[in-house]
């Protein structure tokens, strides 16, 4: 299957074969799109972005907030071969910088006013450009055009500029399908950002190529959350802990939505056990954890669809790609021993792209041809998979590691609690030591929640471990899929508002 003829028959064939039926739809506002007004809507764009001469423009940037316009346009770019740069449609000030970090030859959008340095901006409202746009750059060669270039999260690192292939988001869209089993009588629920690639391959592609239906929209939306789903008849929906964590405290969905659902999928961070055991017995809705990655087109690991096999606390076995956790020479560790996530296969990505006007690729793997992670966990005897942070998060306190996440599930198992981030500040003694940030529930008291949860800590993780100093904050930065932002909160610490503080003396 060629690149630019993978999406393109993929819709065409669908909407052959299940014209009628419906494909994607916006859940708040009731628009919808057959399978047979899909395939017309994107050949019609197909037919502008693919003439005789060179697409009107090689890469675009997609800065479009309605779900629905988002799906439409960026199958439609794909179906062209014309490849996209999905950008954040909340954030307008970056566009201009990222815009020519990216070589973009254009960006489309759908905000009233967007901007993008010397870049052209085309509003979707106006249609489709006829004139030719000037390209920034040389093509790239036909057999290594990248369809997609996405950032990685950043969350505690500078965003990585990842390239992927028609092939590879096909290909794990289509493990994940089959993991899933999605098929014509599925339909998913997407509140998630479509330029992140878990809403794009997950989501997106993989009711594509089930035939499935998906329900998107714009974010999150906790009011009559269990209704809108009803409405549409959701067989599975597609979180984020973030969101798992507030539907565990808000009112539970009647017993024919529960058991209609057959599944909530958690991925983009771990899921804390305590907030996958307060969902479940709040909702009556099954969670099935998964870890992800750009680098990987999406899936990497997730736990069996059958309930019996799946394991609270891990993010479940591999999926159609190699695994291994080794410590700091590069050895393989024995189950049970932490040390770093790395993994290999056909679509996991093998360059990044250098952002600027030189456009280089850097090697992605190491020599051994393995992609390492940034992830710390370990296995089991069964090959299940356990995450215990990020390697750039390990807080080093007196030559003993601490892993954040330790920290937190345990502050989030707390039913006041929020939201929990755990990072490290420099101590003239022992180098770091933990400081821990939460967010709380309404009516709670902060300064008696500060020293209930310090001496939590102290009870469960001992002296050495549990934080130097526990803060109740007005906020946790967050990304835009709810995930918590380290080294955001690094820099924000200072203006974040201290509603309750608690902290430990020295040890002697």
């Amino acid at each position: 299957m060629s690149g630019a003829a993978g999406v393109a028959r993929l819709v065409a064939g669908q909407a052959r074969t299940a014209g009628g039926r419906l494909a994607l739809a916006a859940g708040r506002d009731g628009r919808t799109l057959t399978y047979a007004e899909l395939g017309r809507r994107v050949a019609g764009w197909a037919a502008v972005l693919s003439g005789p001469t060179p697409a009107w423009s090689r890469r675009v940037g997609l800065a479009v907030d309605d779900p629905l316009d988002f799906a439409t346009t960026y199958l439609s770019l794909l179906a062209a071969g014309v490849t996209v740069a999905t950008l954040n449609p909340e954030a307008g000030a970056d566009h201009p910088g990222l815009a020519a970090q990216l070589q973009l030859d254009l960006v489309l959008t759908d905000l009233p006013a967007a901007a993008a340095g010397d870049v052209p901006v085309w509003h979707l409202g106006d249609g489709l450009p006829r004139e030719a746009i000037p390209p920034r750059r040389p093509p790239w060669p036909a057999p290594t055009r990248p369809a997609v270039l996405l950032s990685s999260s950043g969350t505690t690192g500078t965003p990585k500029i990842v390239p992927l292939s028609e092939r590879q988001l096909l290909a794990v869209a289509g493990r994940v399908a089959a993991h899933h089993r999605l098929g014509p009588g599925e339909r998913g629920y997407s509140p998630l950002p479509l330029f992140h690639v878990n809403a794009q391959v997950v989501g997106l592609l993989s009711a594509l190529v089930a035939g499935a239906s998906l329900v998107v929209d714009r974010r999150f939306h906790r009011t009559d959350f269990w209704a809108l789903l009803a409405s549409w008849g959701v067989t599975w929906l597609n979180a984020v802990p973030a969101v798992l964590a507030i539907l565990a405290d808000a009112p539970a969905p009647d017993a024919a939505t529960a058991a209609r659902l057959r599944f909530a999928r958690s991925a983009s961070a771990p899921l804390p056990p305590a907030v996958h055991a307060r969902f479940e017995e709040r909702t009556g809705v099954s969670v099935l954890e998964t870890f992800g990655m750009t680098e990987a087109a999406s899936q990497v690991t997730a736990n069996p669809l059958a309930r019996g096999g799946r394991r609270i606390g891990s993010a479940g076995l591999p999926v159609g790609l190699a695994l291994r956790v080794v410590d700091e020479d590069g050895l393989p560790c024995p189950p049970g021993a932490t040390g770093s996530i790395e993994i290999r296969g056909p679509d996991v990505v093998r360059h990044y792209l250098e952002p600027g006007p030189d456009q280089r690729l850097r090697a992605a793997r190491n020599a051994a041809g393995w992609l390492v992670t940034g992830d710390v966990g370990h296995l089991d005897e069964c090959g299940y998979v356990y995450l215990t942070g990020r390697a750039d998060d390990v807080i080093n306190c007196g030559g003993e590691k601490i892993y954040p996440r330790e920290i937190e599930d345990l502050l989030r198992s707390h039913r006041a609690v929020t939201q929990a981030a755990v990072v490290g500040r420099p101590d003239e003694v022992l180098g770091q030591c933990p400081v821990a940030y939460v967010t709380a529930g309404p009516g709670i008291e902060p300064a008696a929640l500060a020293d209930a949860l310090m001496r939590t800590c102290e009870a469960r993780l001992g002296r050495s471990r549990r934080p130097r100093r526990l803060v109740v904050v007005d906020r946790v930065p967050t990304g835009p899929t709810g995930k918590v932002s380290r080294r955001q909160l690094q820099l924000e610490a200072g203006s974040l508002v201290d509603l309750g503080v608690a902290e430990q003396p020295r040890a002697s």
